[in-house]
């Protein structure tokens, strides 16, 4: 019995060598080759921006096996299946207008033995004028296929079109965290002179103040004790009472307010500007782009943002973000869109620009917005490298800004 056994393993292990040198071996399967979109996923989503006019977006054909003959290629932006999308997504988008956009290389081909067609364009352009209330969805799908089956699971592309926020995170300076420019702004290095011998200036930023009755005190916007500075509330002033502080002619700075109008809500977003006439001795305040203080006849004197200030005891002050002083002055409170410009701008162009700006724009030395969304390094976007540095490792806080949609900005 255990040599029948033994004459029947022999037999099977001959059997199975047969067969196995028998089999031919395919190198890319037993399946149909059929064309495809090669991507990773069937829609994308462009998130559409005042500032962000244009976009452009590239895919092509691919096939598992190499073809044996060119196979062309016809893709084509499809109305039609505007609906289709809707009902698989539960969603109400409209047609992407023609005038919107326009898809190149479309008509595109596989080479024999390749498995892979060229790049096919897609270009948005113009998409400041898209009413971006509604969602708009461009479906560019394959048409056709010359003498091979198309895979229907991947031969259509959806671009959906969604208005987006302008501001998406900001950064908390909570527990007495600021901003700090000491290594940049020492009036010694290249990047600091462009702050420097300022004699029409415009400040801004976009604050969100913490409740003012659980912290008290100063709270500090940014520029420098003693010569430039935007601060909260002050000796004798109300606790939400908006202050600047300038330099004067004859030395150490004038501080203005208002009691009535220069009042900045506490929990609610609200923009701040300033601007400063140095030989008209004129200063306007701006509050959510409303005039809140406008006073001329002053006597001021060339303001420098990039150099400290060294006061009676010789302490040297920098220029900040959120802290003046000394501590027990930090903000305590949201911030975003900080921005030094050396010309004084109107109110229509601050109104106009409350969340964001070209960073190229003309007279525009400083910008901080405040978008890095990790990291304790605010970079300047003006590309003048005056990056500013956190206290202490920073919070970021996700938002949605404007929290109504603008109309244009």
């Amino acid at each position: 019995m255990k040599r029948f056994h033994t004459a029947l393993l022999a037999a099977c292990a001959v059997l199975l060598s047969l067969t196995g040198c028998n089999k031919k071996p395919a190198p890319f399967g037993d399946f149909d080759n059929k064309v495809y979109i090669d991507q990773n996923t069937s829609v994308t989503t462009l998130l559409v921006k005042p500032s962000a006019t244009t976009d452009e977006r590239s895919f092509h054909a691919a096939t598992p096996k190499p073809v044996e003959r060119e196979v062309k290629l016809l893709f084509e932006a499809n109305e039609s299946l505007v609906a289709e999308y809707n009902r698989f997504y539960g969603e109400q988008a409209e047609m992407l207008p023609a005038t919107y956009f326009e898809v190149t290389g479309g008509e595109t081909s596989i080479a024999a033995g390749s498995t892979r067609s060229a790049d096919v364009t897609v270009r948005f352009h113009d998409l400041g004028q898209l009413d971006t209330r509604s969602l708009h969805v461009l479906p560019v799908t394959l048409r056709s296929a010359e003498g091979i089956a198309v895979l229907e699971s991947a031969r259509t592309l959806y671009y959906v079109l969604r208005g987006a926020a302008i501001i998406n995170v900001v950064a908390d300076l909570e527990d007495s965290n600021y901003i700090a420019f000491d290594k940049v702004l020492d009036g010694q290095s290249a990047s600091s002179k462009v702050l420097n011998g300022l004699n029409t200036l415009t400040m801004e930023a976009l604050v969100r103040c913490h409740d003012y009755v659980l912290e008290p005190g100063i709270k500090t916007v940014m520029g420098i004790e003693g010569h430039c500075l935007i601060r909260i509330s002050d000796n004798g002033l109300a606790p939400n009472q908006l202050q600047v502080v300038l330099p004067t002619s004859y030395g150490g700075g004038t501080n203005f307010t208002e009691a009535s109008t220069c009042l900045i809500p506490a929990n609610e977003w609200t923009h701040i500007a300033v601007t400063c006439d140095v030989a008209a001795g004129r200063v306007v305040v701006y509050i959510n782009g409303e005039v809140s203080l406008d006073k001329s006849g002053n006597s001021f004197s060339a303001i420098n943002l990039g150099q400290p200030k060294n006061d009676a005891q010789g302490k040297a002050h920098y220029f900040n973000i959120g802290y003046s002083y000394a501590s027990g002055r930090e903000l305590h409170g949201e911030i975003c869109e900080c921005r030094i410009w050396n010309v004084v701008r109107t109110q229509e162009e601050i109104a106009s620009h409350v969340y964001e700006v070209d960073p190229a724009s003309e007279g525009l030395v400083a910008y901080w917005k405040f978008d890095e969304g990790t990291g304790d390094t605010i970079r300047d976007q003006t590309g003048n490298g005056n990056n500013g540095t956190a206290d202490s490792p920073l919070k970021w806080t996700e938002v949605s800004l404007p929290e109504t949609a603008p109309d244009a900005n």
